[in-house]
């Protein structure tokens, strides 16, 4: 079979590195690193003092990916340590003195690709896991994350900051008091990690796969292999030696980077801690990584793999339970939206995406009645700018946000609406989309707005009079949806340019 070969460049805040990588079977054939970056003091730092480097780095990889003659790449970085003006400046400096673009990455996305390279260590190198509950700790320049997988199908995740901030902090905290440091980390890192063991209420056996630590790899990880068993007490060892070792034996031994060294002691002190959370009966260290994650996304076949286990969808559920969102409602408003969307493709134009945030939005539009009932849409709103879907680009996350803020039909004259001040300042681009997902969303939401789910099944016609009729099956009484639905109607009736009525049909016809 030929192969299909595929370039794939990512900048995290160490090094900026090309991987030639063959699709079929996601097979690294070479690698090529940029030499460490400078660990900068602040966001707006961040890659900038390195900007000679990095574009002196992609000018040889330009050189070796036409060497392969691969025309097929995408070329990623890690925005999570930067913020969005330096983002678009370095783009800008970037696009300007090599001619490539870069697609920036967040925290959503970056925790959604490890949660993918989680799952091929799953499926292809823990063949023989005893127990239902699999943990993936993975570490990074910005954040630990812990994903849970049960029976290999992902539940939940969470972070945990330990970025160049925490660090700087870690230093200074360290370097004021004659006390052993490592009991210092150990209680900072305690204090943090806390709150995250209260969410963890499964105490069963478990596994625990560990990504991203460098240092554990070195020692443990062999060069044919991507994923290695290992004991508690070989972790322990190693750990003992670890926190004993000065930093520059440390970089020798292990072959770490300068950049990297420092988080070294840090990441083990927090691997150590959620061991003894969890009840960790197998430990698997891997070299999988955001970048097998990315290549997920990129082999065609892993695209039904990654169908069956939606992990967006299961995060946005997640969030749901946890602000006590009624699911049952929100699953049949989430039903309606689709089939209203599915029938009306002609007319709507939107893309599949699009679909898929509409049924985000279906799912979490709700969250905002845990804090504020009156104006919950706009709390919603609130809730989602600041803890985003992962998996999500900043503008589809944006969009999901939007389409919930809209729900509002308050006739108070502050409330947000289409049209209105703060519509008015959403990128150009994202507006119409918003516009429409919202108009569908509030028709969806008022037939079911009694919470009891009446409507068993809905029927949509379109009159050649430019005229919708959706025709509710059901044998209950709906008043309470019909007066809901003639109060969000207008939207629809306003962006879509259609009259739009509800029917109902008892389900003996």
């Amino acid at each position: 079979m030929k192969k299909a070969l595929f370039g794939m460049i990512y900048m995290s805040s160490y090094k900026i590195q090309l991987n030639i990588v063959d699709l079929h079977d996601l097979t690294i054939l070479e690698k090529i690193d940029s030499p460490s970056f400078v660990q900068a003091d602040s966001k707006s730092q961040v890659f900038e003092q390195d900007m000679d480097k990095i574009c002196d780095a992609i000018e040889g990889f330009k050189l070796k990916l036409a060497e392969y003659q691969i025309k097929n790449y995408k070329f990623y970085g890690n925005e999570q340590l930067i913020d969005e003006m330096s983002a678009s400046f370095i783009a800008d400096q970037i696009r300007v003195r090599t001619g490539l673009n870069i697609e920036w990455l967040n925290g959503g996305q970056i925790v959604y690709a490890k949660v993918l390279s989680g799952l091929k260590s799953l499926n292809q190198d823990i063949t023989a896991n005893k127990y239902e509950s699999t943990y993936l700790l993975s570490l990074g320049s910005a954040m630990i994350n812990l994903s849970l997988f049960k029976n290999h199908k992902f539940i939940s995740s969470w972070s945990l900051p330990l970025g160049p901030h925490e660090i700087q902090q870690l230093a200074e905290i360290t370097n004021e008091t004659p006390n052993d440091p490592i009991d210092v980390i150990s209680d900072y890192l305690g204090a943090k990690i806390d709150h995250l063991a209260r969410q963890i209420k499964d105490s069963s056996p478990c596994s625990v796969i560990i990504q991203h630590a460098d240092a554990l790899n070195a020692a443990f990880l062999k060069e044919e292999n991507s994923t290695n068993q290992i004991s508690r007490e070989d972790f322990d060892q190693f750990y003992n030696r670890l926190i004993e070792m000065p930093v520059a034996d440390m970089i020798q031994k292990y072959h770490l980077e300068p950049t990297v060294a420092v988080h070294t002691i840090p990441n083990a002190i927090s691997i150590h801690q959620f061991l003894s959370l969890l009840n960790v009966k197998d430990i698997y260290v891997t070299d999988l990584s955001v970048i097998t994650g990315l290549l997920m996304l990129e082999g065609k076949k892993s695209h039904q793999k990654i169908a069956s286990n939606d992990i967006v969808m299961t995060s946005a559920q997640n969030m749901a339970s946890w602000y006590l969102v009624d699911m049952h409602h929100a699953n049949q408003v989430r039903k309606f939206a689709l089939h209203i969307f599915d029938r009306l493709r002609k007319v709507h134009l939107l893309s599949k995406q699009a679909r898929t945030l509409l049924a985000l939005a279906a799912t979490v539009d709700n969250i905002g009645s845990f804090v504020n009932q009156q104006r919950r849409f706009e709390q919603s709103a609130e809730i989602l700018d600041a803890n985003k879907l992962i998996g999500l680009s900043d503008r589809d996350n944006e969009i999901v946000s939007e389409i919930c803020r809209y729900q509002t039909i308050n006739d108070d004259y502050s409330a947000p609406d289409i049209g209105g001040h703060h519509y008015r300042h959403l990128a150009p681009d994202i507006q119409l989309e918003v516009a429409k997902l919202s108009a569908i969303l509030r028709l969806a939401t008022a037939l079911d707005a009694s919470h009891r789910q009446k409507i068993k099944k809905i029927v949509l016609s379109i009159k050649t009079n430019n005229h919708l009729i959706i025709h509710a099956k059901t044998n209950s009484d709906i008043t309470l949806e019909r007066w809901s639905f003639n109060k969000r109607a207008k939207l629809f009736e306003d962006v879509f340019g259609i009259k739009v009525t509800l029917k109902q049909e008892g389900m003996n016809r």
